[in-house]
């Protein structure tokens, strides 16, 4: 019974779901525990508490358990596979999890907002967006500085091939080598948080031409597995294990149709009109009724401890109270 319900939620997950997210590397301060499909509208979320930022969505706490807050990730390398849905290349050798990721919006707007939450903490970080598909030219002094590919070898056919498409891959592929020969300089000492946002195009163009389950396509998931790979041990190292590595497909076709899905979802999910809150509800509202609450519980507490310091309090006999109440003295006058 169990076996057909994980595949039912299997089947589910895949029917809405439109691409991939996987973590390559955390440090073992950071466990993620996402259950089930994630929104791409969510991952600045989850990568941002990964860093030991506060989350402003509830579901980003339940997706990250931080184990040791003093040994929180000092880097985030999140690498953007456009155009395609899935990552097959990812599940042939290593034991990794592969997370269903709804694209509902594209990878530079998450990068916008991972970009402007590390910067509202501080100003010295290493913020680099690098999209492969500029070329030598464009990445020649990037912010991780001047970027020359590394020839690779043993490449079958794409390497001899005269074909733009993958002339092109290729030549990103390159300057994903270069990016992890740089990763060693690309880190300044005691900055803040720093980022590495590699966007990576030219898969798509390779697997339209020559097919999905083709030689050519196999040669290629291979060369971005060994690059991944690559990236993944230079930053590693580069930041001694506190980093947070992931990749992620984006396919900005998908984003509209992701869009209509996640509101239809939250239509049907919305809460009755009597929900237990009130119609205007306000953010302070927590503030406020704690300031409220500890204050009368301290007043409270004040008061009755000068009662019964009262209740117990002896006047002494020179005291006035002791002369205006001793049968003696009433007598006397």
């Amino acid at each position: 019974m169990f076996r057909q319900l994980s595949l039912l939620f299997a089947i589910l997950a895949t029917v809405y779901a439109s691409g991939e997210f996987v973590v390559l590397h955390s440090p073992n301060s950071v466990e993620f525990t996402v259950n089930g499909e994630i929104e791409q509208s969510s991952l600045k979320e989850i990568l941002s508490a990964a860093l030991g930022y506060t989350g402003k969505q509830k579901d980003a706490d339940h997706s990250i358990t931080i184990w040791d807050p003093f040994a929180m990730p000092k880097a985030l390398v999140a690498i953007a596979i456009d155009g395609i849905e899935k990552l097959p290349f990812l599940k042939n050798g290593t034991l990794i999890t592969l997370y269903p990721l709804i694209v509902d919006e594209v990878e530079e707007t998450t990068w916008q907002a991972i970009r402007s939450r590390v910067e509202e903490r501080s100003n010295d970080n290493t913020l680099v967006r690098i999209n492969l598909s500029d070329g030598v030219d464009a990445l020649g002094q990037s912010a991780l500085g001047e970027l020359k590919p590394t020839n690779m070898e043993n490449l079958e056919s794409l390497r001899r091939s005269k074909v733009e498409e993958d002339r092109k891959f290729i030549e990103e592929m390159e300057l994903l080598h270069a990016i992890a020969d740089k990763a060693s300089s690309a880190k300044k000492h005691d900055s803040g948080t720093d980022v590495y946002w590699l966007v990576v195009s030219a898969l798509r163009p390779v697997l339209d031409l020559h097919g999905n389950t083709s030689a050519e396509a196999q040669e290629a998931y291979l060369i971005l597995n060994d690059a991944l790979e690559r990236v993944s041990k230079a930053f590693v190292n580069t930041y001694d294990d506190k980093v947070v590595i992931s990749a992620f497909t984006n396919d900005a076709s998908k984003v509209r149709n992701a869009r209509s899905v996640l509101l239809e979802r939250q239509r049907r999910d919305a809460p009755s009109e009597f929900s237990g809150r009130a119609k205007t509800y306000t953010e302070n509202y927590p503030v406020i009724f704690n300031i409220l609450l500890w204050f009368g519980v301290i007043f409270f507490f004040s008061l009755l401890a000068i009662c019964i310091a009262i209740a117990d309090m002896d006047p002494g006999r020179d005291s006035i109270i002791y002369r205006m109440t001793s049968n003696r003295m009433k007598k006397d006058n």
